[in-house]
């Protein structure tokens, strides 16, 4: 039997296209149970892990409830408190009870203190009263024997030749040869040797209270630091180191302190 293409042609062109849209229509029913069985199962599968978790966590809360371990615990740690503060608390008593005892022991005792006090302070006035009279009987020497060729000027003014002014002159110069003989005017330690910018080479030399300084030395010094002076011992020579006073004749700058205060040595003089 031939097929005439014209009738094959017209076949599909009247039942070709409904036999079409079946095959389409059964396409998308296959789909549609497909995908709506696999949502059923998912839907299936996270209902019952839900329903796991709800019963874990009601599992764990129900442990939780009961910490009957902890209980114990917790009443230990309270008897203990308890024990600690009651030994606390006699430990405090006992502390107020030794505090008081010396607090009365030391009121007991005061008397005895100011006695003590007392001595102390009747040992200090006897002190302060022979250092006053020490201080009273000063008796210095002349570091050399001359004449003052410059007098102590500290509430007044004095004429220097070297500065051609009137000016304070805070010792006495006393005139003496060149490499004439110092010697110490009290007995004291030599706390200092050292050249000064004005007054040249100068020893100084310490008892107590008192300092005497004295200044225009040769650069040869015959003490040291730390050595012990007697009055009249000799300490160095005159020189003519002293820039400030170098148009005066040759002569030793002298100077007394007490308590860090100038003061004329000249009311000290023995001789």
């Amino acid at each position: 039997m031939k097929i005439n293409r014209d009738d094959l042609a017209r076949f599909f062109d009247r039942k070709g296209f409904y036999l079409i849209l079946f095959l389409c229509i059964v396409v998308v029913a296959v789909t549609a149970v497909y995908v709506t069985d696999n949502n059923l199962k998912k839907m299936a599968e996270l209902s019952t892990t839900q329903n796991t978790v709800k019963t874990d966590s009601s599992t764990k809360n129900t442990v939780s409830e009961y910490p009957t371990t902890k209980n114990n615990s917790t009443t230990k740690e309270e008897n203990k408190v308890k024990v600690e503060n009651t030994n606390s608390t006699n430990v405090s008593s006992s502390s107020k009870t030794n505090v008081s005892n010396t607090a009365s022991k030391t009121v007991e005792n005061k008397p005895q203190s100011n006695n003590a006090v007392n001595t102390m302070s009747n040992i200090t006035t006897a002190s302060a009263d022979t250092k006053s009279q020490s201080n009273a009987t000063l008796s210095l020497i002349k570091p050399v024997n001359g004449d003052v060729i410059m007098e102590f000027a500290v509430t007044k003014l004095t004429y220097s030749k070297t500065l051609d002014e009137w000016t304070t002159h805070k010792g006495v110069d006393l005139k003496a040869d060149l490499g004439t003989d110092v010697v110490a005017a009290m007995n004291g330690i030599v706390t200092k040797v050292y050249n000064d910018s004005r007054l040249g080479n100068t020893v100084e030399i310490k008892n107590g209270s008192y300092i005497t300084r004295y200044s225009n030395l040769e650069d040869d010094v015959s003490v040291k630091v730390g050595q012990a002076v007697q009055q009249g011992s000799v300490i160095g020579k005159v020189g003519n180191t002293a820039k400030f006073e170098i148009a005066e004749d040759p002569h030793v700058h002298f100077e007394l302190l007490k308590d860090g205060n100038y003061i004329d040595p000249m009311q000290y003089f023995s001789k």
